[in-house]
């Protein structure tokens, strides 16, 4: 992640920190918001119209993560699947899958060592932030961190992403 830092996520929500490194930490997140946006902005043309909607706000900050599925048919041909839920209430679920298709670059990372939990634990991880940056004129990068400290980078072609509102 270049913008939303596990690091900053973790400084901002860690107990007894002084008024002015609180303020500090959120100098910083303001710094990065603007920034990225700036940049998110200029993917309009790169992305489908309802991804690029959708993830123009917060995306699906605090969702859970229900599945992740990597279809791998070969080296040239792999997508993968998020499946996420809004509320653990049937009733108020909202579903979404969101999907990569052409995935050149799969990688997850752990941030977070001292987490004696799982990472990406649908029972205990929330879906914090995500990242969509160019990584050049045909290849757009996605990164999203989770509670956990779980992180996944992957790099697609453009307009190689959909998302559909399945509940």
């Amino acid at each position: 992640m270049k913008y939303f830092l596990y690091e900053l996520h973790v400084a901002q929500n860690t107990d007894n920190i002084s008024e002015q490194e609180c303020n500090k930490i959120e100098n910083q997140w303001q710094l990065h918001i603007e920034n990225y946006q700036e940049i998110y902005r200029t993917l309009k043309d790169r992305l489908p119209l309802a991804v690029f909607k959708h993830f123009y706000s917060w995306g699906f900050h605090d969702y859970r993560l229900i599945k992740m599925e990597i279809e791998h048919k070969s080296l040239l041909q792999l997508n993968v699947h998020f499946t996420l839920s809004n509320d653990e209430e049937e009733e108020n679920e909202e579903l979404w899958i969101l999907s990569f298709h052409n995935v050149s670059i799969f990688k997850t990372e752990h941030h977070n060592f001292d987490n004696e939990k799982s990472i990406l634990s649908r029972d205990i991880d929330s879906w914090l932030y995500e990242e969509f940056l160019p990584v050049n004129g045909l290849t757009l990068s996605f990164e999203v961190i989770f509670s956990s400290g779980g992180n996944v980078l992957i790099h697609f072609l453009n307009h190689s992403v959909s998302i559909k509102r399945i509940k």
